[in-house]
């Protein structure tokens, strides 16, 4: 596989600047802590954006070499980078998150 420098740049952050907040994000999840909610927009907003717009636009709308010949495990591999990070947007979206019930 040689995937283009975007793609390359994309699964770095991923893997070594997501991570560090992925190691802040669980337990702060876990015990409720409302010091998460701006850095957790940003991340779902960057995640969803990320994956939403260059990953499906390239797979579906791109340029051949890079299109997806399989769509439906493409889907199934990558919804869940978009829906999971809406999710967190959606418990994040009022002041102080983990006081009220979903």
């Amino acid at each position: 596989m040689h995937p283009p420098v975007w793609m390359r740049i994309v699964t770095g952050l991923s893997a070594f600047v997501y991570l560090a907040f992925y190691l802040v994000l669980v337990p702060s999840l876990i015990r409720g802590w409302h010091r998460i909610q701006l850095p957790a927009v940003i991340y779902a907003t960057m995640i969803a954006g990320v994956t939403g717009i260059i990953v499906f636009g390239v797979e579906f709308f791109g340029e051949p070499e890079f299109q997806t010949q399989n769509p439906v495990k493409f889907l199934a591999f990558n919804l869940p980078y978009v829906l999971v990070p809406l999710l967190l947007l959606v418990r994040m979206r009022k002041p102080l998150p983990f006081t009220r019930t979903f």
